[in-house]
């Protein structure tokens, strides 16, 4: 939809209601260096666009 690359290096895997929410929204996300994917909130919910990450399987 916004003119990116289909390939497994670019792909994220959502549940239905997040995959909505990335289009749908000024959320975005995109792939890191380390091929982790990252998440900008939109400007009102964080105004620096510090870039978040769910850390909650990643492996210690």
């Amino acid at each position: 939809r916004h003119h990116g690359e289909t390939k497994i290096d670019n792909l994220v895997l959502l549940c239905s209601r997040h995959h909505r929410l990335i289009h749908r929204s000024e959320w975005k996300v995109r792939i890191a260096q380390d091929g982790l994917p990252e998440f900008t909130a939109p400007t009102y919910l964080d105004p620096a666009g510090e870039p978040r990450r769910n850390t909650m399987h990643l492996r210690t």
